[in-house]
């Protein structure tokens, strides 16, 4: 009998195993998908905002109108205070009076001028200067006028004790402007290294006064 011939079957492909996904197997990557939000990763990246810093500020604001006024009246009353001290200080019973030099006054009526300027006229180095000015003055002012009373106060205890009239005495403000001129060379003569020093300190303590306030506000 014969044989019933048969096509010969096509040999069949191979087949690549899966790899399935999980332990031990690596997942293939995926596409990035554009529009879609990219991880980051490592530190965040600093954002940087738009705008300017804000301004450093400059100090406190002041008047300098109202603060030279007021130092000019700090000035008259330590000019006041100093020569009543010196009045104070001074030995006047004696024929011939004897002064004595103080420098914590000059200091006080110096610092005084420098704080008011600083108060009320803030940061102004211009300011300071004036201040420095008006300190040296009421010193000076201070120390002419307590001769003033000291000439005036030995005199009066002079003519008490000769038996004259004391009410014919020149007074302190006489003698300080009717004869300011004379008065000032008695101060010139009278006066000893030690009161330059002391009337340099009062312009000194005036700026560092007005210096150390303005800084701290």
């Amino acid at each position: 009998m014969s044989q019933n011939w048969q096509q010969p079957q096509q040999p069949q492909q191979p087949q690549q195993p899966q790899q399935p996904a999980g332990y031990g197997y690596p997942q293939q990557p995926q596409a990035p998908q554009y529009g879609a939000p990219q991880p980051q990763y490592g530190a965040p990246q600093p954002q940087f905002g738009g705008g300017f810093p804000p301004p450093v500020p400059q100090g406190r604001p002041g008047n300098p109108l109202l603060a030279v006024g007021a130092a000019l009246g700090a000035a008259i009353v330590g000019a006041l205070v100093y020569a009543f001290l010196l009045l104070a200080l001074a030995d006047t019973d004696s024929g011939e009076p004897k002064i004595t030099q103080f420098a914590y006054t000059g200091v006080a009526v110096g610092a005084l001028i420098g704080f008011v300027v600083a108060k009320l006229g803030g940061r102004n180095p211009g300011l300071w200067v004036v201040g420095a000015l008006l300190a040296i003055a009421a010193v000076f002012v201070g120390e002419l006028y307590g001769y003033a009373l000291i000439i005036h106060d030995t005199t009066s205890n002079m003519a008490e004790k000769m038996g004259g009239d004391a009410s014919s005495v020149l007074s302190s403000n006489e003698i300080f402007f009717d004869h300011f001129s004379d008065l000032f060379d008695t101060w010139k003569e009278e006066a000893e290294p030690l009161t330059y020093i002391f009337m340099a300190l009062a312009p000194i303590a005036a700026v560092s006064s007005a210096f150390r306030l303005s800084n701290n506000d």
